[in-house]
């Protein structure tokens, strides 16, 4: 029974999942979007991906004195059936979006904060997963744009660097 325990106790599985230290706001096919890159470090992929972006800020109230107001953000996609080695997890900034308009003072002034969480299912030992950061107003970059992580080789095979995941430069 002890070793039972023992292997249930050290055989959960344990998300690898890396979120990139900042998020950016830019354009993305045309439209400002809220983006954050995510990368599975697992070396296999994982499946049933959920994903989640929340925004928590202040905001005043009519009775006078502020509120902690809490938005779940509409994702590009918020399901996958397979979650790959990276992707960016995007929020398109459109009128009914609580970020319409918001600059980066507003940001600072709401005391704004970001929760982005994925659930997923490791196929090694069929399991859920669950990975959460946040990202607080200051982690916000306003017209950057995320480095790309993929290089193609000359036989079409993929490999990421995630070592760039982190990285940002001005947006065009």
């Amino acid at each position: 029974m002890v070793t039972g325990l023992i292997f249930v106790r050290f055989s959960r599985p344990v998300a690898r999942i890396l979120f990139s230290d900042s998020m950016v706001i830019s354009p993305f096919d045309g439209k400002p979007c809220l983006q954050v890159p995510v990368a599975n470090l697992q070396p296999q992929a994982m499946v049933e991906a959920e994903f989640r972006l929340m925004m928590i800020r202040n905001e005043k109230v009519k009775e006078g004195g502020d509120f902690r107001w809490f938005y779940t953000l509409k994702l590009d996609f918020e399901r996958l059936i397979l979650f790959p080695s990276a992707l960016t997890i995007r929020h398109f900034i459109d009128e009914s979006s609580p970020l319409h308009g918001v600059t980066a003072e507003q940001l600072a002034e709401t005391g704004a904060r970001f929760m982005c969480s994925i659930v997923c299912i490791d196929t090694v030992i069929p399991a859920p997963v669950q990975s959460l950061t946040d990202y607080a107003w200051h982690d916000v970059r306003f017209s950057h744009r995320f480095a790309e992580i993929y290089a193609e080789h000359p036989d079409g095979s993929l490999e990421v660097d995630y070592g760039r995941l982190h990285e940002t430069e001005p947006a065009a």
